[in-house]
Parts: structure tokens; C-alpha cells; sequence
């Protein structure tokens, strides 16, 4: 069915982050204007190193296709720090023929709404230097290759050049993202410099840094701005409610994405387009940065906004309100988490879902998965979307669908539509897409909206509760039918040839049968663990000095010991004459130093009370599954395992 109305997407990291938040608020608004409909696409940071499964969040921009969207508009500034202009205007390609329309940095060949921040700056720097008599510098820049970052550090370098500074007069530090690790950067270079901060200014690339170097000063008995200056960058909400309120630089992103919509606005009518507009930033002078009093002349300054006027006591009681409001938003989601901590059949998990949705405030909701789960085990721009998929539940107020009335799954193919007809009302007012995953398996997507923009956090935890429940009713079905291969298989086998002999632990075929089965298990269960790989110390003295029957008593000793001090489930294997192995799902390493002291204790306890002449004692070393590069494959890890076993005895003999 054609649409009536333009449907736009909106391509962002993270709904939770503000800057985020406020272009998604300002392009909902300009959609309102137009009767467009609004869809956000929020995929994490291409190619980002900070977590291990990010990039499984780029496989929602699938749906993106001419059957579903008409216009794109993408925050190109936030996906930079990770990837290059040409990789972007790649990625940007892959969307062809959609219109796109790109937020923050310039790409060649794409519509393009950019910020230059120079006359933000003069104003910032023209205050610190010759009003606040301000004379070294500390500039906080981000470790990223974003051409927004390095315009940034390049209109500061003009600036100073412009002033007669040299580089003696400012130092340049490249910090992370990380609030926690900007702090312990700072503490670090204080720590280096003898606890001495020798800085009369401190200029950072975003508020939040600001805040850690707010924190920072603090910390060391510095007032701020009477010691030392601070200034951000973004301007968001709490820089003006910080104690002292945070000078900053508006990029002015509701105007951005304001522009976005018109410049898509204007191609959808065919009409002319100024292709690359620059807004000229702001200067947001505030408490900071105001040692001495700003001068009459600033006031009138272009691009310069003074904000000392701010009721910090009646914010002080809207924001005791809204923390009060958010922390039980968030005990109820860690309420819902723990109770649906058990394993649901599918018919379960789609009989309460909707209600669940409700309880949250959300509007609408569709949870689409796919047909089977489809591994992703490593990072991708583009998620080859299946063909088939079904609706698992659904409701909506506007349409008035609600699963839980029409049970019957309506299966459809994702790549003509994201979500059939009649079951999902998009609005212009901003409808949420994201994907339903879990480590490296995608199982679909769930589509949501709703009227609380300022509750995105509580939501966006909330899906991540979904994708987990999702997760596990698939798991729970795997698991179930591997258990019942499992004790088919374990009643056919042979014992005997996967028995050893002397012991009666497992042998080494024993061990390779039924631990790639144990491991194929913790894998579906998403469960972790150890393999400890032993060695008897001193076994070929025992039956060199005394015999091999008392070699034999030796083995059969340990082997009691290694059973009695591991669990049933565990998988405990003789594989050689001295040499056993352990496989124990869910074990961690602390429980494992716990267990390898009582093995000590018990070998030098059978020792004494046998009277033996030669001491029992074994050498242990582990490797955790899954691992990193060989995930839960048996043989590599018992490598591995082997090998810090060979460090764990050399550690034993240069302590003795």
C-alpha cells in the first residue's frame, strides 16, 4: 500500500546521548510541521572499539530502503570519530537512491549542514586572554580523527596564533570519552607534575569533559573561576545548572536539524537548495569563566549570549523532582528485569509483552523477529535483512492492533515493508527502531513509540531487556532439544572406550566426546567458564625412586582428590600418564583459586596421614571460555590451557 505521507529516517548513535536527543526533538518538530513521518534509526558508532557487540546496532539501517523511507538525515559528526570522510560518504552511498541529507560534517557530494565555531571561540578566548587575564592554557581534545574535532583544534590554534600565543603557553591533551577516564587522565597528569596544576584556563571539546575538569579542580582544593577558568563545548542543559554554571558553545542543533528537514523538504518538491549551509556558533558565556566581571562590550558582541541569571534554587527542586521520578523509573525496570529472570517458552514471552510495553508508557510497539537467528560474528556496515520474518507481537493505540486479540502471527517479508499494513500507525511525533540482538546473533527488531521523548533512557534499557528475553526463548529451545541429543548420545556411547582404565575419569576421547557436548552447551547458554589443564609434579621420580605401582597409587590419589573437589557436572579427564584436564562451565577464576588451594591442602593432607615417601602435589593452569579468538572451540583452548600451565610450573620452581 503507497504511503500518503513522506516518511523520513533519522540516522543517530545513541537516543540517550542529549545531543542526540535534541536533534531527534528538533527534526520531530520541523516533521510535525511538514505532516512528515519520522522513523530513528539509532546504530551505536560504525567501526567503534568500545564494546565488544556495538556493532551489531548498524543492522536496523536495512530496513532503510525506497519501499519504506523517502529522505535520510544522518548525524555524520558522532560516526567520524571512528571512520573516514570516504568511508562515510560510502556508507552514505549504500542508501542511493534515497535522499540523504548529512548533520555536522561536510561530505563531498551530500547535502551538508555544518558548524563553524570560530567567532564562538574569538569571544571565548578574547574573555579568557584579555579580560580574565588568563596565561596558560590546558585544551582537553578527543583521541578521534572527526573532522568536527580537528576544526575545532585547528580554530583554537588560529586563535592563539591571532592572540601572539606560542605552544609554550598552551598544552594539548587527547582524552577519551569516558567521564570516569577523563578524570583519571587528569589525575595522571597531576600525579606527573609533582600534584601541581599549573593551568590558569582549562578548554574542553564537550561539556562532559568540562564537567571531569570541573570535578578535577575541585578535587584539588581549586576554585573555579576564581583559579582556574573552565570552558565546554555543546552547551547542553546541565552547563547551565552546574555549580558554577559551565560556559559553552552553541552548535545551535535544533536549527540543524530544522534545516535538515527543508533542505529533504525541498527535494521532495523539486525546489532549489542552498546545498551546504554553515551555522555560525555561539559563545555561551556563564559563571566559569567570570573571574572578573564580563565587560558592557560583550553584551553586544555578534554570536554572544551572557546567561549569569539562573534560578539554580528552583531548578535545584525540579531536578530532586525528576532524579526522584527517574530513580523509581529505574528500580521498576530492575524489577521487570529480575522477574522475568526464568525460562519462557515463546507462547509465555508473546502473552505478556504488550502489557509489559504498556506498564513503560509506551504507545505503540511491534517486535518483529526474524524467521531463524542469523549469526553476525564480526563488525559489518550493511546486515544482509532475510526475506522472512513475522510479527511476534504487536499493539497500537492509533491503529488499533493489539496481538494479544488477533493472536496469529502475520509473517511478511522485511524487505517490501518494516511492518505489515494495519498493525503499526508511524507518526510524525518519532518512532523508535532497534535491533533485537544478542553477543553475535541478530533475531530481529522492535519498532516503538512514544510520547515521553525524555524517558528514551528507561526505554532504550527496557528493549535491551527484550532483546535478552528474546534471547533466551530461542536459547531455551536449543538448549532443550541439545539436552535431549545430549542423553541419547550419552546412553549409546560405549563406557568403556571413554573410560580411563586406572582412574575411572574420563580418557582422552572421553574428554574430547563429551566436552565439545559440555561446550557446545555453555555456548547456546551463553555461559562462560574455565579449562584447567594439570600436571602431577614429580610423577617420573615417584616411579623412578619407588615403583610404578606407587607411581599407579599416586595417579589414583589425585584423581580422587581433582573428582571430590569438582563438581559433578564438571568434565574431569585423564589424558595421560601425569596430566588431567577440567572442563567446568560457570566456574570463575576466583572460585578456581578457592578449589586449587583446598586440591593443595588435600594432596599434602593425604601425604601425612599415609605416611607416604614421596609428597603429592599438582601443578594447574587455565584458560577462560569463551575466548576471544577461538571462542568455545576444545582444541585451541586446551592449547592455551597447556601452555599456562608450563608458566604456573616455572613460577613453582623459581619460588623454591
Amino acid at each position: 500500500m503507497a504511503r500518503s505521507r513522506y516518511r523520513i529516517a533519522l540516522i543517530l548513535d545513541f537516543i540517550t546521548i542529549e545531543y542526540s536527543h535534541r536533534l531527534f526533538d528538533s527534526v520531530s518538530k520541523a516533521c510535525r510541521e511538514h505532516d512528515y513521518e519520522l522513523v530513528v534509526f539509532p546504530i551505536g558508532t560504525l567501526h567503534s572499539v568500545r564494546t565488544a557487540f556495538g556493532y551489531q546496532e548498524a543492522a536496523i539501517t536495512s530496513l532503510i530502503t525506497t519501499n519504506s523511507i523517502d529522505g535520510i538525515i544522518i548525524s555524520t559528526g558522532v560516526q567520524l570519530h571512528f571512520v573516514s570522510k570516504n568511508e562515510m560518504l560510502s556508507y552514505i552511498k549504500g542508501f542511493t537512491p534515497i535522499p540523504v541529507i548529512s548533520v555536522a560534517v561536510d561530505i563531498p557530494g551530500c547535502p551538508s549542514i555544518t558548524s563553524d565555531p570560530y567567532d564562538a571561540y574569538r569571544v571565548i578566548f578574547d574573555n579568557l586572554i584579555d579580560v580574565q587575564h588568563c596565561k596558560k592554557f590546558a585544551i582537553l581534545g578527543l583521541r578521534s580523527s572527526s573532522p568536527e574535532i580537528r576544526i575545532r583544534r585547528n580554530v583554537i590554534h588560529r586563535i592563539f596564533e591571532e592572540k601572539n600565543l606560542s605552544t609554550s603557553d598552551y598544552t594539548y591533551f587527547r582524552m577519551s570519552f569516558d567521564y570516569l577516564q577523563i578524570l583519571k587522565d587528569l589525575e595522571t597528569y597531576a600525579l606527573s607534575n609533582d600534584g601541581k596544576i599549573e593551568f590558569d584556563a582549562i578548554v574542553a571539546f564537550n561539556d562532559e569533559m568540562a564537567y571531569a575538569a570541573s570535578e578535577f579542580v575541585k578535587s584539588h582544593g581549586l576554585r573555579i573561576p576564581e583559579d582556574i577558568q573552565i570552558v565546554g563545548f555543546d552547551n547542553l542543559e546541565q552547563s547551565d545548572f552546574n555549580n558554577p554554571s559551565i560556559t559553552s558553545v552553541d552548535q545551535h542543533v535544533d536549527e540543524h536539524g530544522r534545516k535538515a528537514v527543508e533542505m529533504l523538504a525541498s527535494i521532495f518538491n523539486n525546489e532549489p537548495f542552498e546545498q551546504n549551509l554553515t551555522l555560525i556558533n555561539t559563545a555561551v558565556l556563564r559563571e566559569s569563566s567570570c573571574r572578573v566581571p564580563y565587560p558592557q562590550a560583550f553584551k553586544e558582541r555578534p554570536y554572544c549570549t551572557i546567561n549569569l541569571d539562573v534560578d539554580k534554587v528552583l531548578h535545584s527542586r525540579n531536578v530532586v523532582s525528576d532524579l526522584y521520578f527517574r530513580t523509581a523509573q529505574v528500580q521498576k525496570v530492575m524489577n521487570y528485569y529480575t522477574e522475568t529472570q526464568f525460562d519462557m517458552t515463546p507462547d509465555q514471552l508473546k502473552s505478556r509483552l504488550n502489557s509489559d510495553l504498556r506498564d513503560f508508557g509506551i504507545k505503540a510497539a511491534a517486535v518483529v523477529l526474524y524467521e531463524a537467528p542469523i549469526e553476525q560474528a564480526i563488525p559489518f556496515d550493511y546486515f544482509n535483512l532475510p526475506h522472512r520474518a513475522s510479527v511476534f507481537c504487536a499493539f497500537d493505540e492509533s491503529s488499533g492492533y493489539d496481538s494479544e486479540i488477533l493472536p496469529e502471527r502475520i509473517k511478511f517479508n522485511p524487505n517490501e515493508r518494516m511492518v505489515p499494513d494495519g498493525i503499526y500507525d508511524f507518526t510524525e511525533k518519532g518512532n523508535v527502531v532497534m535491533a533485537l540482538y544478542h553477543n553475535t546473533l541478530q533475531y530481529g527488531y522492535v519498532i516503538f513509540r512514544t510520547d515521553n521523548h525524555d524517558d528514551f533512557f528507561v526505554h532504550d534499557f527496557i528493549m535491551k531487556i527484550v532483546s535478552s528475553l528474546v534471547s533466551s526463548i530461542f536459547s531455551y529451545a536449543q538448549v532443550s532439544s541439545e539436552k535431549t541429543r545430549f542423553h541419547k548420545k550419552y546412553k549409546e556411547l560405549d563406557v568403556v572406550a571413554n573410560t580411563d582404565d586406572l582412574t575411572g575419569l574420563y580418557n582422552r576421547r572421553g574428554l574430547f566426546d563429551f566436552g565439545k557436548t559440555t561446550l557446545q552447551f555453555a555456548k547456546a547458554m551463553n555461559q562462560s567458564g574455565l579449562i584447567i589443564y594439570c600436571d602431577m609434579d614429580g610423577l617420573k621420580k615417584i616411579n623412578d625412586n619407588f615403583g610404578h605401582e606407587a607411581g599407579d597409587c599416586a595417579i589414583i590419589a589425585e584423581s580422587i582428590i581433582l573428582k571430590g573437589n569438582f563438581r559433578a557436572n564438571d568434565i574431569v579427564a585423564r589424558i595421560g600418564g601425569d596430566e588431567f584436564v577440567i572442563i567446568s562451565p560457570g566456574m570463575t577464576v576466583e572460585a578456581f583459586e578457592k578449589i586449587q588451594k583446598l586440591i593443595k591442602d588435600d594432596c599434602q593432607l593425604w601425604t601425612e596421614k599415609n605416611e607416604s615417601k614421596f609428597r603429592l602435589s599438582i601443578s594447574m593452569g587455565y584458560v577462560k571460555f569463551p575466548s576471544d579468538k577461538v571462542g568455545y572451540q576444545i582444541t585451541p583452548l586446551l592449547s592455551e590451557a597447556d601452555a599456562n600451565l608450563y608458566i604456573e610450573k616455572r613460577n613453582k620452581k623459581l619460588a623454591t
